[in-house]
């Protein structure tokens, strides 16, 4: 027998459900800028805006749930379990588990978490009236539970039951080499990035840029029934539009400043790529200045 296996857990259902999700919020997003910018009167923006800020926020959310889905395998060898979902790994050695089991095999099987969707059953939740389970699985079904000295796993390999069988022969075979425990969850980037001083006031200075910007717009709205957006070749002011347009101002400025935070923090990941990771969170500060500037030269 091999003393190495690595298992994945079911991928194709959780990857059509991410996709139509992603399109779905993607295409509200789409249609609630385009509605905003057809909108006549200042307080139709409303309902779009709430529709456009829900886009920002799900759609990179449910673009990582896809990524960690994609990075996600359980290793098996002789010295130990390695568990892998996107930023967030365990490594456990084989002295620290105690059982392995199919979670229907268990008299009372731990409940999922409550906010779930296929290919992304993840989160914590307690055993009735016992320790706490962490679900690292792309199913609600054919759970396989890991019990350790630190806590509780429950994963979902497609093959089960060799996953099992595995587990038993390589316990049999003993370990040569123990792994190193070792934890890692997203929120240690974040608690890294926290720790560095001049980032927390890039992000600061960047959400304030884009607050004012679009406290800035909204008072101008109300108080300015056309605008005229640049200048023709000649010098000549164009045609003036309603003023409800300005609105895309911070509706692209805001998509740009979140998509670069959150294409940052996959590149700060790595060393070799943090320094384009300091470059897109710094363009995120010059591209609202920009518009600043843009929206002062408008309304001379």
């Amino acid at each position: 027998m091999e003393e190495s296996r690595i298992y994945y857990p079911p991928k194709r259902i959780g990857t059509i459900v991410h996709l139509l999700l992603i399109l779905f919020f993607s295409g509200g997003g789409a249609w609630s800028i385009w509605g905003a910018s057809n909108v006549q009167v200042a307080p139709q923006l409303l309902p779009y805006l709430a529709l456009i800020l829900l886009s920002l926020i799900t759609v990179p959310f449910l673009i990582y749930r896809l990524y960690a889905l994609h990075r996600s395998q359980y290793s098996l060898e002789r010295g130990g379990i390695q568990l892998q979902w996107g930023w967030r790994s365990e490594k456990i050695p084989m002295d620290k588990v105690k059982w392995v089991h199919k979670a229907e095999d268990l008299e009372i099987p731990p409940q999922p978490p409550l906010i779930r969707w296929p290919g992304s059953v993840i989160g914590f939740r307690r055993f009735l009236r016992g320790p706490v389970v962490e679900f690292m699985a792309s199913r609600e079904k054919g759970l396989v539970i890991i019990a350790t000295e630190e806590g509780y796993f429950a994963i979902s390999p497609f093959q089960i039951e060799d996953f099992i069988l595995s587990y038993n022969s390589l316990t049999e075979l003993g370990s040569i080499s123990l792994l190193t425990t070792q934890s890692s969850r997203p929120a240690l980037i974040l608690t890294e990035i926290s720790g560095k001083k001049p980032l927390l006031w890039t992000f600061l200075t960047g959400a304030i840029l884009n607050i004012t910007l679009l406290i800035w717009t909204l008072l101008i709205i109300p108080s300015r029934e056309k605008v005229s957006l640049g200048f023709t070749p000649g010098g000549i002011p164009h045609e003036p539009l309603e003023s409800v347009r300005l609105i895309l101002f911070p509706i692209i400025n805001t998509t740009a400043y979140l998509g670069n935070l959150v294409l940052g923090l996959f590149l700060f990941r790595n060393e070799e790529n943090r320094v384009l990771a300091y470059i897109l969170w710094g363009g995120s500060l010059l591209i609202a200045i920009i518009f600043h500037i843009r929206m002062l030269f408008i309304l001379q």
